[in-house]
């Protein structure tokens, strides 16, 4: 298996996605809310990179969710906290989301063979999927604000690193050193993250719960994927 590491939403290679399975990476938050959504019971997450496309598609079975630097958009029903997303409020709705950082890198991965949701929530059902399916592999680290961000580079370093703990794997160098910083950080992940940009934005605003949830590993084992028919996000 072939695995390569895209550091940020702007460093996806559109044409080189033909034939590899995306994994579109936002720990913080955004697929994280994705899986939760879906694992409460939402019927579907569609991924819109605008406020105004996500607004023409609000109804009464459709809720809005997603941010705006961290904070809830005007209008939504929802913010980016997956907290929000409980079964009472999404069983049986769709989900129509727009953040600023993680919607915008799936938007970019419609030459994949597949697209697929990752976070530490999910990563061992999510590596068990792409070890049987054998195609090569692009993470997406979405990043925040088109830099660099170390919360989902220390994801992709867990899922490189299950990855080649269940067979044959080349990551390259920067999936080498993605899987060092892993190992480096995951006795403690909080501490890790003490000084990483995002993480503090997210500290700073009081959404402390929301960071213990989403570095939480595997307590959602399931596949969210892109249906290719309808552009909607659903397990599988």
């Amino acid at each position: 298996m072939n695995i390569h590491i895209s550091l940020t939403a702007r460093d996806i290679r559109e044409d080189e996605l033909r034939g590899r399975i995306a994994v579109v990476i936002d720990v913080l938050r955004a697929t994280s809310v994705m899986i939760t959504a879906i694992s409460n019971g939402a019927r579907w997450v569609r991924a819109v990179a605008s406020v105004e496309e996500a607004l023409a598609l609000q109804s009464g079975e459709v809720l809005l969710g997603g941010e705006r630097h961290a904070l809830r958009i005007e209008g939504f029903d929802l913010t980016n906290s997956p907290l929000e997303y409980t079964t009472e409020k999404v069983a049986g709705k769709g989900i129509v989301l727009s953040t600023t950082n993680g919607t915008l890198a799936l938007s970019k991965c419609g030459l994949a063979e597949e697209v697929l949701v990752g976070a530490f929530l999910n990563q061992n059902a999510l590596t068990d999927y792409l070890a049987a399916r054998n195609l090569p592999v692009e993470l997406i680290c979405a990043g925040t604000n088109g830099e660099f961000s170390l919360d989902d580079f220390l994801c992709a370093g867990l899922i490189c690193s299950t990855l080649r703990s269940a067979g044959p794997a080349e990551s390259g160098d920067l999936g080498r050193l993605a899987i060092q910083t892993w190992e480096a950080a995951k006795a403690d992940i909080h501490t890790a993250l003490s000084s990483a940009t995002h993480y503090n934005v997210l500290r700073n605003k009081g959404f402390l719960a929301d960071l213990d949830y989403c570095l939480t590993r595997d307590s959602h084992p399931v596949i969210v994927r892109k249906n290719r028919e309808s552009g909607a996000f659903e397990t599988i």
